[in-house]
């Protein structure tokens, strides 16, 4: 299995290739577009050029946040994706009159589009410890957030609030080999704290130990749930952060008990998990 952490800038893109042979973007952000340094990385080319002529399996939005979905117009009209995980989210935007700033409006579109979708892409929106015949727990992905109580709460949160729609983000554990990642995507200390008592409830805490923990909402301290994260306590944490942005590092490299690593300083950052023997992580500078 690998799972590579791209450095895409502002937003978040992982890309997940398991040993079913089907693939998994997480997210996607074409910063590169604006980067004058080319120092960033183009998540489609990068997907186009290692998985040439592989369709994705699934492509996995956390939350309904332009820094997210930017190129998700161009991914679905250029590639074959199969499966679309959507949050039961009511963000809406009025394309007439919105200041889309550094974002695509086509990129919204295509979101309201797909998410009307029923097949090519099928789309779902799941909440946590879902189950099915096929196939994210086949390809040793578990589902830890949201619940349906942090879709209300994001619903009775007043639009303008940041948090409102990170509430309701995805947080993904991956398992394979032994080796946990846990992809934390903008998850609210509330989130946190509601994954916290489900599983504490459940006798199940030992569900968050991972390995590998990609930071929350880019590594903001607004996000940091120091009583959840201890129970991580991972030996590695990728911060997928933009240049000239600011981010809890002081807490984040005591977090991590072997090496922190962040996208705007280390690049991409990718794990390889082989069936038999030791994983690697290795970043790209």
């Amino acid at each position: 299995m690998e799972i590579d952490f791209l450095n895409v800038g502002k937003g978040s893109c992982t890309v997940m290739s398991h040993p079913s042979g089907r693939l998994s973007i997480v997210d996607i952000d074409n910063s590169h577009i604006q980067d004058e340094d080319d120092v960033l990385t183009d998540p489609i080319k990068f997907i186009n050029e290692k998985y040439y002529g592989k369709s994705i399996w699934r492509f996995i939005l956390t939350h309904p946040d332009m820094d997210h979905m930017t190129g998700i117009d161009e991914l679905f009209t250029t590639r074959e994706i199969q499966h679309f995980w959507d949050t039961d989210n009511d963000k809406e935007i009025d394309t007439d009159s919105a200041d889309f700033g550094p974002y695509n409006k086509e990129d919204w579109e295509m979101y309201q589009k797909i998410r009307q979708s029923t097949a090519d892409p099928k789309t779902l929106r799941l909440l946590r410890d879902a189950s099915s015949d096929c196939c994210w727990e086949q390809d040793h992905i578990r589902i830890l957030s949201p619940s349906s109580d942090l879709i209300k709460l994001s619903k009775d949160t007043a639009e303008g609030n940041s948090d409102k729609y990170n509430h309701l983000s995805y947080v993904l554990r991956i398992q394979y080999n032994g080796i946990v990642t846990i992809l934390g995507g903008d998850a609210t200390i509330s989130a946190w704290d509601d994954i916290y008592n489900y599983y504490k409830e459940q006798g199940q805490l030992n569900l968050l130990k991972a390995h590998v923990f990609l930071a929350p909402h880019h590594g903001s301290p607004n996000n940091v749930n120091k009583e959840v994260f201890k129970h991580i306590d991972p030996d590695y944490v990728v911060v997928s952060v933009l240049r000239g942005v600011d981010y809890d590092y002081s807490y984040y490299t005591t977090l991590a008990k072997k090496t922190m690593y962040s996208t705007k300083h280390n690049g991409n950052v990718k794990l390889s998990i082989p069936a038999q023997g030791q994983a690697t992580i290795l970043p790209e500078k």
